[in-house]
């Protein structure tokens, strides 16, 4: 038989949610109602002009002259055409620049495939916990070095003495629901370029930005084009959960330490191992730059923000101490009375209500919980009154 991938072994023996949707399981066998305000997974319908979209797009397929076969690894021109001209005007993107992927997951999972083992990799901590499995999965394990999220910080990312080679960040952030503030991300980039370190720039969540000092896209700050590759997607803000698309931007100029395109290196590892987003999709992911679908969409993402500062405000009310909830849907929620996250965690869930254990995002995570506002507002309102007899 063949030998185990040693580095999937140095994995954590269950992903977060797989074990938290365990104890959700062993809660609905006592036939109670679940309160879900954890996995940050949508609760209202695909906008309508979404679904016409995929539903024209499915009958192009009964003939001959509109069928579609295979599409392009990266993406079709129409719906990159609609990312450029929509998302990155003025911002000096190229349109082979752009590419279409299989949902944030993939890409995050995937690109740091493209470099050595021995590159130091800086990751927030807490964070989203593929981006550390990912560069285990690589062989990376002892090299990661973590960019602390604290409290006494304001959750903001600090530059670390050292030289890193990758760093990951995510703004609006999952999971302390906080965003960086432009002078930061500008650090960022400065620190980037003068150690030729390269940023994976998670915005998986821009649409619920509201504060006016906080950048959409990281390369709205100079000089970002040289150092960062950004991520986006149509998941949250347009309900695609289970449909799987969102897309990257890779600049062309972006280099490796042997002078290799990292453009190049990323066209040519997806034409090998992604097969592309199939037609349908990508036609549902153009329609929402429609104007009907830009006004349903806005609606769905202030109906998830309307319940964040709703949950936000009652929490506050309650004496817990919280954070987030003002540029995204999350709300990161210290732990009362020194409890650790998990044993808060369970107290929660006694009373039916799922929230996700800080210290499932790293270490740094320990002595909060997140709650997300993308449950239903009644949901929202029914673990807030039961919240009162915590």
């Amino acid at each position: 038989m063949p030998k185990a991938n040693s580095n999937l072994l140095n994995l954590k023996k269950d992903y977060l949610f797989n074990e938290i949707e365990k104890k959700v399981l062993l809660k609905k066998k006592e036939n109670k109602k679940i309160l879900n305000l954890g996995i940050g997974d949508i609760s209202l319908p695909l906008a309508s002009s979404i679904i016409d979209a995929m539903k024209l797009a499915i009958d192009e397929m009964r003939d001959k002259k509109t069928l579609k076969g295979y599409g392009p690894s990266d993406g079709y021109t129409f719906l990159k055409q609609k990312i450029l001209d929509n998302d990155y005007k003025n911002l000096d993107i190229d349109i082979d620049e752009i590419f279409i992927s299989n949902g944030m997951k993939y890409s995050i999972s995937n690109i740091s495939d493209l470099f050595s083992q021995n590159s130091k990799v800086g990751i927030i901590n807490p964070a989203y916990p593929v981006y550390v499995d990912s560069n285990i999965m690589g062989g990376r394990k002892n090299q990661i070095v973590e960019i602390p999220l604290i409290e006494k910080n304001n959750f903001q990312p600090i530059i670390p003495n050292e030289t890193l080679d990758l760093i990951y960040l995510c703004s609006p952030n999952n999971p302390t629901g906080l965003a960086y503030t432009k002078k930061i991300l500008k650090s960022w980039v400065d620190y980037a370029i003068k150690n030729r370190s390269l940023i994976i720039f998670d915005g998986a969540y821009e649409a619920f930005i509201r504060s006016e000092n906080i950048v959409k896209s990281i390369y709205e700050i100079d000089g970002a084009k040289d150092v960062a590759i950004e991520m986006r997607s149509f998941s949250k803000n347009a309900g695609f959960t289970s449909l799987r698309c969102s897309y990257l931007i890779v600049p062309k100029n972006i280099k490796t330490h042997e002078n290799v395109s990292i453009n190049s290196l990323w066209k040519r590892y997806v034409d090998t191992k992604f097969g592309g987003i199939s037609y349908p999709i990508q036609k549902a992911a153009e329609a929402t730059y429609s104007q009907r679908a830009i006004s349903e969409i806005k609606n769905t993402v202030d109906t998830y923000m309307k319940g964040a500062k709703f949950l936000y405000e009652n929490l506050k009310n309650l004496n817990f101490e919280c954070f987030g909830g003002q540029n995204s849907p999350y709300i990161w929620c210290k732990c009362p009375d020194n409890l650790s996250s998990m044993k808060f965690f369970d107290l929660l869930l006694e009373k039916n209500i799922v929230t996700v254990p800080g210290i499932g995002f790293g270490r740094h995570g320990e002595g909060f919980v997140r709650f997300s506002a993308f449950a239903s507002f009644e949901t929202i309102n029914e673990a807030i009154n039961k919240l009162k007899n915590i």
